[in-house]
């Protein structure tokens, strides 16, 4: 939880967890998801260890924990380990960079289009052969709450979308008819 002191890290080995913060009036903002093999690891840099986010497990999940302790000795004792972090740590602050400029610098139907797009380029949803289908694995309230919104203008937003005809929705399903389309809403 949120400002508690952390006394172990877990490492995903089988379902999905997302990791993120709420605020006092109590809506989340979802930082990353973490599928098996990803950390909720901090820096343990310092004595004081407070975790930064909150972490909910969104399906069925096994995790491994590791104590503080057990995780400091083990990162100051094996440079591969520790450049394996550096390396995790620079990916998260470049999300965490993208997601600022996303959530202050644009628009709600921005934001949902980058986000596909980017699902789409990224290949973290499941996609048919002609990659113009991507099998969401994510609510309307996850994609809310990862794109600093309310799950009524994810609705709003992509049902517009697909009346412009640049996407189609089916069940777990976005289809993407104009890309081409879709992507002059990012310029």
């Amino acid at each position: 939880m949120e400002g508690r002191s952390c006394e172990r890290i877990f490492i995903v080995q089988r379902g999905r967890v997302k990791v993120y913060r709420t605020t006092s009036a109590g809506r989340e903002q979802i930082l990353e998801s973490l599928n098996p093999g990803d950390t909720c690891a901090c820096n343990p840099g310092t004595r004081e260890w407070c975790c930064t986010a909150s972490a909910e497990a969104l399906a069925d999940t096994t995790v491994w924990y590791l104590s503080r302790e057990d995780y400091v000795r083990m990162v100051e004792s094996n440079s591969k380990l520790a450049r394996a972090l550096n390396h995790l740590f620079a990916e998260r602050l470049q999300n965490l960079n993208r997601l600022v400029e996303q959530v202050s610098l644009m628009d709600t139907k921005a934001r949902l289009i980058k986000f596909l797009l980017d699902l789409q380029a990224d290949g973290v949803a499941k996609r048919n052969k002609s990659n113009n289908v991507l099998f969401i694995p994510f609510t309307r309230e996850e994609i809310a709450q990862r794109l600093g919104m309310v799950r009524e203008t994810v609705a709003r937003q992509l049902s517009q979308l697909k009346n412009a005809k640049l996407i189609d929705i089916k069940p777990k399903q976005i289809v993407i008819l104009d890309k081409e389309g879709l992507k002059k809403f990012l310029t």
